[in-house]
């Protein structure tokens, strides 16, 4: 069961991430006439420039690069067997050069050749995203065009979700609140891991805004297992540290299990210690695996 909650003041918290209107690749402008899903990314970044929040974005989108061959990273996905490191070369070159649609068409011809949507997400995207963040930090992409880049993959994201989440396992009782740190603008990595969680069955409450009121107050009103905090930058480890403190203090579950993750979790090996989580995961699959087993399936005894 998914739900949504509206605050007045910072916006809504919401089980999907898809804003209305997102599953259309043409949007309607406020005369009716039809623009595209491009178009409508540039719509989002004129927004994202009025409110002086792109500085925000990009600093949210700096992660480590991509593992390398022979890394574990590497292994892993090696074992998934679906993607080639030309083909995340491709998405980067499509969503930095090309329109919204032709980064969609390329990930969805991968798909309709077999290839499972899961690895779409971790070989394929997350690496492709990675590796445009680096880019800006680098110095060797203009931040404008990066923007639009990783706006387009996440529109990708979107338009893949509703298939990734259908093929799953059956509803359990198991509840689960995925936030971004506070501060974060950055979306992409707490909507896949919700994804992933909804996937296996879990009752998913997640904000594409993070207000640490609201997110106090749910936990305060409604019982959950597990708390996960997406943290994407140096910045946002003492933001975290103390949200975590009020979760444990406040939390009507009391024995609330708190997990981390996001880029920063790839450079920072000790950072559920200094912040105070349970565990730390480095990508959505392994989030959901350790949260399965710290958190098992509690089933309603039948009388006989």
């Amino acid at each position: 069961m998914d739900r949504s909650i509206n605050t007045a003041e910072e916006g809504p918290f919401e089980s999907s991430r898809r804003p209305e209107g997102a599953r259309q690749s043409e949007l309607r402008d406020s005369d009716g006439s039809r623009r595209s899903a491009d178009a409508s990314v540039r719509v989002v970044l004129k927004s994202l420039l009025d409110h002086d929040l792109i500085d925000r974005l990009m600093t949210a989108h700096r992660s480590p690069l991509p593992p390398t061959p022979g890394s574990a990273g590497a292994a892993a996905a090696s074992m998934r067997g679906a993607v080639e490191p030309s083909q995340v070369q491709a998405l980067v070159d499509i969503s930095l050069n090309g329109e919204a649609e032709a980064a969609r068409e390329f990930v969805f011809r991968l798909r309709d050749k077999g290839v499972p949507i899961e690895s779409l997400y971790l070989d394929l995207i997350t690496p492709a995203a990675r590796r445009i963040g680096a880019m800006w930090e680098a110095d060797t992409c203009d931040f404008v065009l990066v923007t639009l880049a990783l706006l387009r993959i996440q529109q990708v994201t979107y338009d893949l979700s509703p298939d990734f989440i259908s093929d799953g396992a059956e509803p359990s009782s198991r509840r689960a609140l995925i936030v971004p740190a506070p501060g974060s603008h950055h979306t992409l990595g707490a909507a896949m891991v919700a994804d992933f969680f909804r996937r296996d069955g879990w009752d998913v409450l997640s904000s594409h805004e993070l207000s640490r009121a609201d997110v106090l107050r749910v936990l305060r009103q409604d019982w959950y297992d597990l708390v996960a905090v997406s943290i994407s930058a140096p910045n946002q480890i003492l933001s975290t540290s103390a949200l975590i403190s009020d979760i444990r203090k406040l939390s009507s579950n009391r024995g609330i299990l708190v997990m981390v993750g996001g880029p920063l979790a790839q450079s920072v090996p000790d950072l559920a210690t200094r912040v105070g989580a349970d565990m730390v995961t480095l990508d959505a699959k392994q989030a959901v695996d350790v949260a399965g087993r710290a958190v098992p399936v509690r089933r309603t005894s039948v009388a006989n």
